[in-house]
């Protein structure tokens, strides 16, 4: 299921931030490899807004990147959870 709110600004979703406990404030990029090309409309028109890109893979995985990656930290969460996570803390670990 894909979400996308448009018409959503910056200080709307700032309005129901709550602080994360490690200090991330946002996220800046996600990367799906996948096996299977997007092919629908909704899928392409959020990889060319660039909410996501992509990358062949025979392993299906999702990278979830923080603040810009500023701290180059990487968590990996796999077999437990397919999913890739850089981060900068920006506080306490």
């Amino acid at each position: 299921m894909w979400v996308y709110m448009s018409f959503m600004q910056r200080v709307h979703r700032e309005q129901w931030f709550i602080e994360h406990p490690i200090g991330i404030r946002e996220i800046t990029g996600l990367t799906l490899t996948t096996s299977v090309p997007l092919r629908s409309p909704v899928a392409q028109r959020i990889l060319e807004s660039e909410i996501l890109s992509t990358r062949a893979g025979a392993t299906s995985l999702l990278e979830i990147e923080f603040d810009g990656n500023r701290r180059k930290e990487h968590m990996d969460f796999r077999p437990t959870c397919r999913s890739f996570f850089t981060c900068d803390g920006g506080g306490k670990a």
